[in-house]
């Protein structure tokens, strides 16, 4: 009975960490409603979590982090996404066919499009900000890693934001400990598991993904009222205007509008509901895309077998050296979403039918935000060869599908067990 109530606290204990009190139980439409700045979904620019961590267990020091990190904070990566939404309010705005606030979002499009401007995808200052700020804090939550001399591996994929974004993360920590033994690698080296691909195997499950995003379309995006805030003129909208490609063109431009420091946002185009069905359309993409969606038979995040069995390969070298290690993996969305998926994080592979049950456990900005990341931190007690393990998600400590007596905390060869068994189990053409 008393083992019972001690493992029943701790439980409850790890739903506060996980859903901290006052938001546990919360609609993703509450939230978004108490911070709009949410609904920019995958370009939600990251924010230091107000979150206690458990204490690890009585004799337990940490000697091991592995992460995977989402790069900071970008422009968007192509020039039409700027320019084709300026022309149609420019053009509008010529013709005399702009409202007071068509002609206020014209301003801020130009304003965005000015900084962006031969800088397509590239990392924004804030971006590179976030990873010095994150590894900060990963030195100061487990100070007992960073012993001088320890090797810390960081790679990054080829894209110039991953590597900038790794960049700052490595000149940071060399800051604070100029002893550590810091690596880099940027390459196709490692494009196999930390940037995989497998076009066949996204063209087999998502076959119809063109029916299905027409359908999307029509349940969460309607421009009707948007157009009449912006033009004077209906027959003019209906003419020249492609009304749901320009909406969610501006949403686009709104939510990446927080990637830089002192930009303006479109948040005075959108209403309420408008903000939070154009971000359940987003949300449904990246479900479908890289999720549990039964419409993509419900397999998409497999594609991370790869990344995964690579985190469980370089912890077990780590764990067999004996010595302390810092192992940086700096990547994208399209890795991190189904990588924290395939993990079994926070239930993100529930699958279901219902799209307005979607949220109820898939949320993109709670999984990939911008700098969003995985760690796993490692844990040994002396003359003990159990291995202790918690993981975290955008420095959350998460709930695995894994039986524990000391959650969050998860005993390795257990975690390990669990997921071998979920990569041998995976068939890639």
């Amino acid at each position: 009975m008393v083992e019972f109530i001690q493992m029943k606290g701790r439980l409850l204990a790890l739903a506060l960490l996980v859903f901290p009190l006052g938001v546990a139980g919360q609609s993703a439409r509450d939230e978004i409603r108490q911070n709009p700045a949410l609904a920019a979904g995958k370009y939600y620019a990251y924010q230091e979590p107000q979150t206690k961590y458990a204490p690890a267990p009585a004799g337990y020091e940490p000697f091991y982090i592995s992460s995977f990190a989402r790069h900071g904070s970008r422009y968007l990566t192509k020039e039409k996404k700027y320019v084709q939404p300026m022309q149609a309010l420019l053009k509008a705005g010529d013709e005399g066919r702009l409202t007071p606030d068509g002609r206020r979002a014209l301003k801020v499009v130009v304003s965005l499009a000015e900084e962006a401007e031969g800088r397509y995808g590239e990392l924004t200052p804030k971006g590179a900000e976030q990873h010095r700020r994150l590894v900060d804090r990963m030195y100061a939550n487990y100070p007992q890693v960073f012993e001088d001399g320890i090797h810390v591996d960081a790679r990054s994929t080829y894209k110039t934001r991953a590597f900038l974004s790794l960049a700052a993360a490595c000149v940071e920590l060399k800051g604070l400990n100029p002893k550590l033994n810091v690596t880099t690698e940027t390459s196709e080296h490692d494009a196999w598991y930390i940037k995989y691909k497998n076009p066949l195997y996204e063209a087999l499950h998502m076959e119809n993904v063109d029916s299905v995003y027409r359908a999307v379309d029509s349940v969460y995006i309607h421009p009707e009222r948007l157009m009449k805030q912006l033009f004077n003129d209906s027959v003019y909208v209906a003419e020249n205007i492609d009304a749901k490609k320009l909406m969610a063109d501006l949403f686009e431009l709104h939510g990446i509008s927080q990637s830089s420091y002192s930009q303006p946002d479109l948040g005075f185009l959108f209403t309420e509901d408008e903000l939070y069905d154009m971000w359940q359309r987003n949300n449904f993409e990246w479900y479908y895309e890289k999720g549990p969606s039964p419409l993509s038979d419900a397999c998409m995040y497999r594609l991370e077998r790869n990344l995964l069995r690579n985190f469980i390969e370089t912890a077990d070298t780590v764990i067999a050296s004996g010595k302390n290690a810092v192992s940086l993996r700096f990547g994208h969305d399209t890795n991190l979403a189904p990588l924290a998926a395939l993990m079994g994080m926070n239930q993100l592979t529930t699958a279901t039918t219902d799209w307005e049950k979607i949220a109820d456990t898939y949320r993109t900005y709670r999984i990939i935000p911008m700098c969003g990341n995985v760690q796993l931190v490692f844990y040994r007690k002396k003359d003990n060869d159990d291995i202790l393990m918690k993981a975290l998600l955008n420095e959350r400590e998460v709930i695995l599908p894994v039986k524990t007596d000391k959650a969050p905390y998860y005993h390795w060869e257990d975690v390990k067990k669990y997921w071998m068994g979920l990569i041998e189990s995976i068939v890639l053409p």
